[in-house]
């Protein structure tokens, strides 16, 4: 099993685990198609190619519940589920 693959099924663990990283994170989001820009000083936002919500993540800091949460429901929107 890939990195990729371990990270995902990180994600889908119940309950979620509190200690993903924003580079865990901000990895995943860009290998499955994201873009990101900057916002504001460690803000971070990631998009994707026609999902209306934005997610936004914090710089050197453990991704909160309803950061994981978004990102979940982007993989859940992109039809991506951990084997």
């Amino acid at each position: 099993m890939g990195k990729f693959e371990k990270l995902l099924k990180r994600f889908n663990q119940h309950p979620v685990p509190l200690d993903i990283s924003y580079q865990e994170a901000a990895r995943l989001l860009l290998v499955i198609g994201c873009s990101m820009r900057k916002r504001s000083g460690s803000h971070r936002v990631f998009t994707y190619l026609g999902y209306s919500k934005l997610i936004v993540l914090m710089e050197n800091e453990n991704l909160r519940p309803y950061q994981v949460q978004d990102i979940k429901d982007l993989l859940k929107y992109i039809g991506i589920k951990a084997r």
